[in-house]
């Protein structure tokens, strides 16, 4: 079935039945007496997306697709150049194809949630494919419009045209470093509002690079300019303004990720731009890495800095469903290869936060856990996507290492439970910031919640107004006079006087406290919520049903960011 008849079968799969996102219908909720809601209808859902097909080598007036590039930079076993000292093949396209940067337009996550804005938005495809592929099929989205058209979900997903490939290439080699040095860092700029030249000049940090061996094989110019290397051109696609619609008329702009504007309202914007830790120029030891950059022409000089194009974020848990299912993709690349770069993600989670116990005292019956979360990312604390979050797992633990005390435990699913496994989280409610926790069923959740035009809270990015909640740890140096504070101030701490750029503590009083000797602490991270999972697991679109099919045999279990001990 091609790609066009599997998005309009809607009425030709199976049928879905599924309980309340909460708790099952008649059970109380946390915290409540109420039943639950009645049980949602049943979903007649179509057949899965078909497998993606392979990028064939492809080369326009502008753009060519990473095979071109990997003739001199890919390293493989047959060279010894572009490794570091351990041995490991650093070549830019080879740390490349395992990142979320390579799988960009192949994220069966983004794929879903593209479909979902398909079906919510009937009659209005045009509108959503344009916004949905600029930034995550940047040179098949770009070459479209050239021609006054616009990228489809069907070529996309299974079309044979030079701007299918190009798109499922993702964010390949020759959009990014084709980028001009033209208005970034301004507002246009933002939501994929780069520019790209018909000059076929490619941009690199490195003075009087060797020109004739590009010119000659792929009819691209290298040209040294620093400006490939500032946070300003990574803020073009990772400043995301999504489009607030009233019928066919824009009438205003949802600020959906801001990890640039983040780092601007920090110390790190002084000096530490977004490549220090996302092309790495260090190896494993700490050792700067001195290397050709590519392996033809024979006798290269060594370069320094040599940036590690792993472009390693948040996200382990899409890099393991893409290794579960990598067939599927179309991507050629090993297994292997997605575990190892799900590995870097993990490491990378873990350098950006720090979790301590400051102190543990006896206030009257109630032991009080004096618990501090810091964010030592460039940025808050998660960013991205809103469908990621952290939360403290505090955990305290009797004599016999019974359990006394438990708040933020979690079920097989990755979901917030209670120590009865009653489910925490839901998909139409928040759950509020706390400075203190006094009850097991109160987590320590930092996330962001984007809300409809209703004020209800939402997943979907174009039905987003702004955010019902934004507690997202800030980064050191943050300041309430920025700029841009009302778009990315943080919403729902008002009154929490510990919620401070660099850190924030939350006080956790446990009752009965006098019988507790061991208190453990963690923050966990998750990619995507539980709750998101249900809720596509529920929408009639191919891309929907083979993500959540993926999703179900690899269920969203948190990462440890950070832990903590104490005995008492």
């Amino acid at each position: 079935m091609n790609a066009t008849n599997t998005r309009y079968a809607l009425r030709a799969g199976i049928l879905l039945l599924l309980l309340p996102l909460g708790f099952s219908c008649g059970e109380t909720p946390p915290g409540g007496t109420t039943p639950g809601p009645e049980p949602e209808p049943e979903v007649e859902l179509p057949p899965p997306l078909d497998p993606l097909p392979p990028v064939h080598l492809t080369t326009t007036d502008r753009f060519a697709t990473s095979s071109q590039c990997g003739q001199c930079h890919f390293a493989g076993p047959e060279t010894t150049v572009m490794h570091d000292a351990a041995g490991n093949d650093i070549s830019p396209v080879y740390l490349w194809r395992s990142s979320m940067m390579g799988f960009a337009a192949r994220d069966p996550y983004y794929l879903a949630v593209f479909g979902e804005e398909l079906v919510a938005h009937s009659g209005r495809e045009a509108f959503v494919e344009k916004t949905c592929t600029r930034c995550h099929a940047p040179a098949g989205s770009e070459e479209q419009a050239q021609a006054g058209g616009h990228l489809t979900f069907d070529a996309l997903v299974a079309g044979d045209g030079k701007e299918a490939h190009l798109a499922r290439d993702g964010v390949t080699c020759t959009l990014c470093h084709q980028i001009a040095d033209d208005g970034l860092g301004k507002t246009q700029s933002f939501g994929g509002g780069f520019v790209i030249g018909y000059e076929r000049e490619i941009y690199g940090p490195h003075l009087v690079p060797k020109v004739d061996p590009m010119q000659l094989i792929v009819n691209y110019t290298p040209t040294a300019s620093a400006h490939i290397t500032k946070s300003e051109v990574c803020a073009t696609c990772h400043t995301v303004l999504v489009p607030i619609m009233k019928g066919d008329q824009r009438v205003g702009d949802f600020l959906e990720q801001a990890p640039y504007l983040e780092w601007k309202n920090s110390t790190f914007a002084a000096g530490v731009p977004c490549a220090t830790c996302h092309l790495p120029t260090q190896d494993g030891a700490k050792v700067d890495i001195s290397s050709p950059i590519a392996k033809f022409p024979e006798g290269l000089g060594a370069r320094t800095p040599y940036g590690q194009h792993r472009f390693s974020g948040g996200n382990a848990y899409m890099l393991r469903i893409l290794a579960d299912n990598v067939e599927w993709t179309g991507a050629g690349v090993a297994p292997e290869e997605l575990e190892q770069s799900a590995a870097r993600a993990e490491a990378h989670v873990a350098e950006g936060a720090v979790v301590k116990i400051l102190s543990a005292s006896m206030q009257g019956s109630a032991l009080a856990v004096e618990v501090q979360v810091e964010n030592h990312a460039g940025h808050k604390f998660p960013t991205g996507y809103p469908s990621r979050r952290a939360w403290i797992h505090l955990r305290a633990e009797g004599a016999g290492g019974e359990v006394l005390f438990e708040s933020g435990a979690f079920d097989a699913t990755g979901a917030l439970v209670d120590r009865k496994g009653a489910r925490l989280d839901r998909s139409d409610s928040v759950l509020p910031h706390h400075d203190v926790v006094t009850k097991e069923s109160d987590v320590q959740v930092y996330e962001a919640i984007a809300k409809d035009a209703t004020g209800a809270p939402t997943h979907r990015p174009l039905a987003s107004v702004g955010f019902v909640k934004d507690n997202r740890l800030l980064p050191l140096g943050w300041s309430s006079a920025d700029p841009w504070i009302d778009w990315i101030g943080p919403v729902g701490v008002a009154g929490d006087g510990t919620f401070q750029p660099g850190f924030d503590r939350v006080t956790y009083a446990i009752e009965g406290g006098a019988a507790v000797r061991r208190v453990t602490v963690e923050l966990l991270y998750q990619s995507v919520r539980p709750t998101e999972l249900d809720t596509l697991a529920r929408v009639p679109h191919p891309a929907a049903v083979r993500f959540s099919g993926m999703a179900s045999a690899r269920p969203s279990i948190p990462l440890v960011a950070a832990q903590a001990l104490i005995e008492l």
